[in-house]
């Protein structure tokens, strides 16, 4: 098979089709129009849509319902920004996540076909270390300024380390994290905190943000750690989940309350219609304690979604508890 038609090929297993905002769409999200899809077939519903430019670019979103009478595709989540006349709008088959893998690992792996992936992937090697949390791929130079900006966060470029330089499968590789600055003259990247930072001669996968629901590596990972804190004198904060307008699923929080002697209240607030509630323990209080309960307490074994920040917060009944380190483990998904 020729490159153009691999190419073609790959194109087509992640595209069901294109089109441009023929009208301004719903000033809240829930629809758009596009004028050139009257009298398709009703094959839309249940895929995504992705806006590719415009003040919405990288807004991600499912599709309900297509009208092939007059172009309307009816959005569930609704847009962030609203979809305005000449938007340009991919509609993305879902596939399975791991037959997506293989696929983008046989163009990555075959060095022939790297360039095919321009705009989705982009393949480089890391040069130089000019700063903090930035590092340069010289030959990624020259894209375009503001080629790697999204105004929506969770569908920001990812930088991806396929591969450390030294050779032993190392942290950062196999890590992702969130592109927040590029420059166009000399190919300087700034990106999210690795476990350990990406060093000279480290491969790097720049991931353009459509791809990201498909291999997972979108919005904020998971998180794990600890806290010393004064669990008596306050209530006191654990961990914060998620973050402001930005959807997530959440899996799993645990905390450890195994350095603690006293009885424990565990709380959990979420924002409600511009407030902030307490939504566990329900109802009243739930009390623990290490002498009774384990050690480490599960708070959510099953998924929910969010689109603001959970906080969770422990306090005790004994001042002994004061500096005393308490555990956090949690799993989120971006939605």
């Amino acid at each position: 098979m020729s490159d153009q038609k691999f190419a073609a090929s790959v194109y087509n297993i992640l595209v069901a089709g294109r089109a441009i905002a023929s009208a301004n769409g719903d000033p809240a999200g829930a629809w758009v129009m596009c004028s050139s899809l009257i009298g398709s077939n009703d094959i839309f519903s249940g895929k995504q849509l992705i806006i590719v430019n415009g003040a919405g670019k990288g807004d991600l979103v499912g599709i309900t319902n297509f009208n092939p009478v007059n172009g309307r595709l009816d959005l569930s989540p609704s847009l962030q920004v609203q979809c305005l006349t000449g938007d340009d709008i991919i509609i993305l088959n879902i596939i399975n996540s791991t037959a997506f893998t293989s696929i983008l690992g046989l163009i990555l792996n075959n060095t022939d076909l790297i360039p095919l992936t321009q705009g989705l992937v982009y393949y480089g090697v890391v040069t130089d270390i000019p700063g903090a949390n930035q590092f340069t791929i010289s030959s990624l130079s020259g894209l375009g300024a503001g080629k790697f900006a999204s105004v929506i966060p969770q569908y920001a470029y990812q930088a991806f380390v396929m591969r450390d330089a030294a050779g032993g499968s190392a942290a950062p590789q196999g890590e992702s994290k969130a592109i927040t600055g590029y420059a166009t003259l000399t190919g300087n990247f700034s990106a999210g905190v690795f476990t350990s930072a990406v060093d000279i001669g480290d491969e790097v996968l720049i991931i353009h943000p459509l791809l990201l629901p498909l291999l997972k590596l979108s919005g904020v990972p998971g998180a794990t750690g600890n806290l010393v804190g004064n669990w008596n004198t306050a209530e006191t904060d654990v961990c914060i989940i998620g973050a402001p307008n930005t959807r997530y699923k959440v899996h799993n929080v645990t905390i450890g309350i195994g350095a603690l002697v006293g009885n424990i209240t565990i709380r959990i607030y979420a924002n409600v219609n511009g407030v902030e509630r307490c939504i566990f323990p329900i109802p009243g209080n739930t009390i623990f304690n290490v002498a009774t309960d384990q050690a480490a307490i599960q708070i959510v074994n099953s998924s929910f979604g969010i689109k603001n920040a959970l906080r969770v917060t422990v306090q005790s009944d004994n001042p002994a508890d004061n500096g005393a380190s308490v555990e956090y483990d949690y799993l989120i998904e971006a939605m």
